[in-house]
C-alpha cells in the first residue's frame, strides 16, 4: 500500500484509513481508533491488551483533547503504514560451533541447555519465512581478547577487584585496571578464522544474507550485534538502514547474553523487536531474561506465532505499541 511521498497530510490520511473502511468525515476519537486497531490486530488482542491501544492513542493525541487533528492523524497514519508495509529482518545470532560443541558449549554451562536444538527451528524460519533480509552475527575475537580466562595474565586488575588473579576461575567477574571495566572471564571461544567461530555446518545459510562480526576489539567485550567501531559506526545499523528495516526478529545463542543485548539495543534504537523463544537457548535460567525483554517492549513468541506475522499480513500489537513511541 505504498503512497506517493508528495501526498499532503490530509490526502495521505484519507488513503490510509480508507483501506480499513474508517470514515474520515467524522471526528477521529478513541472509539474510532479502537475500531481501527481491532481491524489491524484482531478483537482478542485488543481486548487482552487494551491499555496498549489507549496508550498509543494518547501518544498521537499530542494536545490531549481526545481527538486526533489533521497533523496528529497524519502521524497515526504513518504508524499504520509501518505496520501494514513492514520490512522484516531476521537476525540469527551466534549459532557458532564453540557455543554448540566447542569450548563454550551451552550444555557445559549452569543451565545445561543444548545449543544444537536451535538449528532445526531456525532452518524452518529461514525456509518458510518471507524475510526481506537475513543477517547472521558471529563472535569474531582476536587471540588476545580481554574476555578470555586464558588471557588474564595479560592485563592488570584494578586494586578494588574482589576477584584476584590468584582466585579467579572461568565465569568469574573481575575488574580490570586498563581499560577500567568489569568483565566476565569466559573460556577462550570464537577466535576469528577458527573452526569454533564458524557457523554450525547444519545451519542453512541463505545466499542473499549478510554477516556481522562482533567482538573484534581485543580490549572490549561486545555482546550486542549493534556494537560500534572506533569511528562510532555500527555495521548492523548500516545494513538495516540500507534495506529500510522496520521490524526485527531475533533468534540464536544465547537468549540471555548476545540475543538479549542485541534486542535491547534494537529496542533502544526504535525498532519493534520480536524474540523467537523456541529458536533460542540460554546460559542461565531464562525467566528473568524474558521479563527484561517484555519490560522493554519486545514481543516474545514461538515460531508458530512469528511466521504468520511475516507471511500472512498478521500484526502484533506489542510490536506496534513500541513503534508508536518512535513515530509520534
Amino acid at each position: 500500500m505504498a503512497l506517493p511521498e508528495n501526498d499532503n497530510p490530509w490526502s495521505f490520511s484519507i488513503k490510509v484509513l480508507s483501506r480499513f473502511d474508517i470514515d474520515t468525515k467524522e471526528t477521529f476519537n478513541y472509539e474510532k481508533f479502537r475500531t481501527l486497531c481491532v481491524r489491524l490486530f484482531g478483537a482478542d488482542e485488543v481486548e487482552q491488551d487494551e491499555w496498549r491501544v489507549r496508550e498509543i492513542f494518547e501518544l498521537f493525541d499530542a494536545n490531549a483533547d481526545g481527538v486526533l487533528n489533521d497533523q496528529e492523524l497524519h502521524s497515526c497514519c504513518k504508524w499504520i503504514q509501518t505496520i501494514v508495509n513492514p520490512v522484516n529482518v531476521l537476525l540469527v545470532v551466534d549459532v557458532q560451533n564453540d557455543f554448540i560443541d566447542g569450548t563454550l558449549a551451552l550444555r557445559k554451562c549452569g543451565f545445561g541447555q543444548e545449543g544444537l536444538e536451535v538449528v532445526e527451528p531456525i532452518n524452518r524460519l529461514l525456509k518458510e519465512g518471507r524475510w526481506n533480509k537475513v543477517i547472521y552475527t558471529q563472535d569474531w575475537h582476536p587471540e588476545n581478547h580481554i574476555s578470555f580466562f586464558d588471557n588474564l595474565a595479560m592485563r592488570e586488575l584494578h586494586p578494588k577487584s574482589e576477584i584476584t588473579k590468584e582466585t579467579a576461575k572461568p565465569f568469574d567477574t573481575v575488574v580490570f585496571l586498563q581499560p577500567h571495566l568489569a568483565q566476565i572471564l569466559w573460556p577462550k571461544h570464537c577466535v576469528k578464522n577458527t573452526w569454533g567461530a564458524e557457523l554450525h555446518k547444519d545451519l542453512l545459510i541463505l545466499p542473499s544474507s549478510e554477516r556481522v562480526y562482533k567482538g573484534q576489539d581485543p580490549d572490549k567485550d561486545s555482546y550486542s550485534a549493534f556494537e560500534k567501531d572506533a569511528e562510532g559506526s555500527s555495521e548492523l545499523e548500516k545494513i538495516l538502514s540500507a534495506v529500510g528495516a522496520t521490524h526485527l526478529y531475533a533468534c540464536g545463542l544465547a537468549y540471555d547474553v548476545c540475543v538479549k543485548e542485541t534486542c535491547l539495543d534494537g529496542l533502544r534504537l526504535g525498532y519493534p523487536v520480536a524474540v523467537i523463544d523456541d529458536c533460542c537457548r540460554s546460559v542461565e535460567p531464562d525467566d528473568i531474561t524474558t521479563k527484561s525483554y517484555t519490560e522493554n517492549g519486545a514481543l516474545v513468541a514461538c515460531s508458530d506465532r512469528i511466521l504468520p506475522l511475516v507471511n500472512e499480513s498478521k500484526h502484533s500489537l506489542v510490536m506496534a505499541h513500541h513503534a508508536a513511541k518512535f513515530i509520534s
